[in-house]
């Protein structure tokens, strides 16, 4: 895997960012074709580098979680209000119904939980190098989905 610029949430490539609107719409499509609602929205800011749609069905609660530069998704158990760490999870039915609605990729939990070591980050920029030198994530999870200032 190959990350791009961005992917730290730090020195994002010019361009438009993920829309909060625009992806909410898609959750809310992605939630009805599984038979769920989306039960809560919170929008990235400095920190988090993602946005977090909460989705919850009869037996399950499930956070979709939305990087604002690259174009990934990953899904987790929701987190309380100032709990830094993600815990991820697969949804392969949500998965495949956001992916059917966007370009964005849906990463499982072995892609999220994959060392550092064994990813490709040429492509980020020296101040990105340097949060990471920083911050010391050990996977493309912590790296991609933190909570970084």
């Amino acid at each position: 895997m190959k990350l791009q610029p961005g992917a730290t949430g730090f020195d994002p490539p010019p361009g438009v960012p993920a829309g909060l609107r625009a992806f909410t719409a898609v959750c809310h499509q992605a939630a009805r074709a599984i038979d769920a609602t989306i039960t809560g929205v919170t929008p990235a800011g400095v920190t988090p580098t993602f946005h977090t749609f909460d989705i919850a069905d009869d037996q399950h609660h499930i956070a979709v979680l939305r990087h604002t530069t690259v174009p990934f998704i990953a899904f987790a158990r929701p987190h309380a209000n100032g709990d830094v760490m993600v815990r991820f999870v697969d949804h392969p039915g949500l998965a495949a119904a956001l992916t059917n609605l966007t370009d964005a990729q849906a990463l499982t939990t072995q892609q999220l939980r994959a060392p550092l070591a064994q990813v490709d980050l040429s492509a980020l920029s020296p101040h990105e190098h340097d949060q990471i030198t920083y911050w010391k994530p050990t996977t493309v999870g912590e790296l991609l989905f933190n909570f970084w200032d």
